[in-house]
């Protein structure tokens, strides 16, 4: 078991390819969910501008709630309700997402996996090429499994950012969809990456 400052009271799961899963839960919106992006010097692949992804990660699913979530950024890993770790290709592919008790309430530990070069072909070499797609590719991992973290159940639809890539598709078209709507890398922070059908299931988890 982790010992990371929290109860680890359900895990959940990845971005590749996994058994099935259910809804983690929600979170309590009452007041603005703390957060703490972790320093991912030394790890592989991790480039420092990786923590503004996080940071345009968490900022989607704030104005994607229509305000209903409110992250605030906190100094202490601790105490924080979710909490972002970046990891080595030795823990995981794309990310994955555990939730925890802090302080009483549920929060979550979203592990995220930067280095693009293991994800398989053609996808590793384009990424490699491309900056703007190895970018996306981080970018949505984060998107996908911060998605786990406030509540949000793997579906079988291709446009969604919770779809799971178990149920099939391009790998490579998924990314490159939204990577073709990037002029630059500033443009990340107007496309979510979310669709229609997950900001429904959003706003329905958080309406009040």
């Amino acid at each position: 078991m982790l010992k990371l400052g929290a109860t680890i009271v359900v895990l959940a799961l990845a971005f590749r390819p996994q058994v099935g899963r259910s809804s983690l839960g929600v979170l309590d919106a009452g007041e603005p969910i703390s957060f703490f992006v972790e320093e991912g010097k030394g790890v592989p692949g991790y480039r420092d501008t990786d923590r503004d992804l996080a940071m345009m990660a968490f900022a989607a699913w704030s104005r994607e709630s229509g305000g209903k979530l409110k992250f605030t950024e906190s100094k202490e890993r601790d105490r924080s309700l979710i909490r972002l770790r970046w990891i080595s290709p030795t823990e995981g592919l794309y990310g994955e997402t555990q939730r925890v008790e802090v302080n009483g309430k549920q929060g979550a530990i979203v592990y995220v996996m930067p280095q693009v070069s293991v994800q398989g072909e053609p996808l590793a070499s384009r990424a490699l090429q491309d900056v703007l797609l190895r970018d996306t590719i981080v970018y949505l991992t984060c998107v996908h499994e911060l998605g786990h973290a406030v509540g949000l159940s793997h579906t079988r639809k291709f446009e969604d950012i919770m779809y799971y890539f178990g149920y099939g598709g391009d790998i490579l078209d998924y990314f490159v969809r939204y990577r073709n709507k990037l002029q630059s890398r500033g443009d990340i922070a107007k496309h979510s990456g979310l669709s229609m059908s997950d900001v429904k299931v959003l706003r329905s988890l958080y309406r009040n």
